[in-house]
């Protein structure tokens, strides 16, 4: 063993403990770590975790996270037994916020990799994201906040249709109403998904939906000096649905005009710690337009580590106090080959739908989609290392087949 490594081993590496969505942004999040040798609590409510079968993790069943003062005081429990000081890592909006209500309360049992909540209250509210993106004159699509339907009908007479309604709550409508958002073509069919949503208490802001493929994502961790020690920057390729949902194939590039942008946005925000904006290119005039930012890790994050750039283990490292080397890379960044960042199951679904599927709306073909599969790939639930997990979501998938819940 060279020097170094043996000096880096005598390191006492305190745990993370990772409260997770039972996805691949919790998995990616898992592996990034356990493969930088982290010892890795796995903590959810739900026993059918697929990180609670990752050779990564030690699972830790919690109480629902709705169930707000008993998880808080189970994570607090689960902090207090941890020596050294754990670090703590949240995977999900509903459960970021609710931690950091309690941060004055958790802080005693945690490391935190993580702003503020007044900052990230900001980020994940879509209503108060939007309207700080105009105070601090940011390209976003155009958006309007209605308090009422009748301002909705106001407002409807004017717009250049299509619009989509939005919810401030992308979790909350989603189980209700398993999409992701409303697109209305006409004033008619606005006023009416509007009434849906806020009839079944959602708040929403209405927002133009902007055309076109070129959608990026770039992930990053600014450290507490509100500096980027690391950037990556990826393509969508699929969404799952489409079009309006999560990416389920995605691909590494390398846009500087994208990537400044980001940085731009987030030096204005005074923003530190992990977070992965979302940024769309509006064909109708050019410009780079911002559509959300996760301030936290996200589903893709092994696709950063991939390119030698672990996220999580950066932040980890800098709340421990120790020197982060800085891999920002701004020019010529990605030499290498592209990597791709590919959901299975996802794609699986969103490409061979009867209905609803790439191949039935004749945007893909058979060769095509095998083609754009090519290459190196990271993917959202499979590891060599660790085939378990992957065996699991296998099973499942073919289960829900069976019971043709596909």
């Amino acid at each position: 063993m060279r020097r170094r490594d043996a000096e880096e081993a005598e390191i006492e590496r305190p745990t993370a403990v990772v409260v997770n969505d039972g996805g691949p942004n919790g998995y990616g999040v898992i592996i990034n770590l356990g493969r930088a040798g982290v010892p890795v609590l796995s903590v959810n409510s739900d026993p059918k975790d697929i990180t609670f079968y990752s050779r990564y993790a030690t699972k830790v069943i919690s109480p629902e996270v709705k169930a707000e003062a008993e998880f808080i005081e189970f994570l607090a429990g689960v902090g207090e037994k941890l020596t050294p000081k754990p670090v703590l890592f949240v995977t999900g909006d509903t459960p970021l916020l609710v931690i950091l209500r309690h941060k004055p309360k958790l802080e005693k049992y945690f490391h935190f990799p993580i702003a503020d909540l007044e900052l990230i209250e900001k980020l994940v509210n879509k209503k108060y994201f939007y309207q700080t993106l105009q105070e601090i004159g940011t390209d976003h699509p155009r958006t309007y906040f209605p308090r009422h339907i009748s301002e909705v009908a106001a407002i409807s007479r004017e717009l250049h249709y299509p619009y989509i309604v939005k919810p401030v709550n992308s979790r909350t409508f989603k189980q209700k109403f398993k999409v992701k958002i409303f697109k209305a073509d006409s004033a008619q069919q606005l006023i009416e998904l509007y009434k849906k949503a806020t009839d079944a208490g959602e708040e929403v802001v209405l927002q133009q939906e902007i055309p076109g493929e070129e959608r990026y994502l770039v992930y990053t961790y600014f450290s507490r000096n509100l500096k980027p020690a690391a950037i990556s920057c990826y393509k969508k390729i699929r969404l799952s649905p489409s079009p309006y949902g999560n990416a389920c194939v995605c691909e590494t590039v390398w846009e500087p005009e994208v990537v400044n942008f980001v940085l731009e946005v987030l030096t204005r925000l005074k923003f530190w710690g992990l977070a992965e904006p979302e940024v769309q290119r509006d064909p109708r005039d050019g410009r780079l337009k911002l559509i959300e930012i996760n301030a936290r890790s996200t589903t893709e994050t092994r696709l950063s580590a991939a390119l030698g750039m672990n996220m999580e283990f950066l932040a980890y490292s800098e709340c421990l106090g120790r020197p982060i080397e800085n891999k920002t890379r701004l020019d010529n960044a990605f030499q290498q080959k592209p990597v791709k960042w590919v959901d299975i199951r996802e794609d699986l679904y969103t490409v061979f739908s009867r209905r609803e599927g790439y191949l039935a709306r004749k945007e893909i073909t058979i060769w095509g989609w095998l083609k754009s599969l090519k290459g190196k790939r990271e993917y959202a639930i499979m590891a060599w290392d660790d085939p378990i997990p992957f065996a699991v979501h296998f099973f499942r998938f073919l289960a829900s087949i069976l019971r043709g819940s596909l």
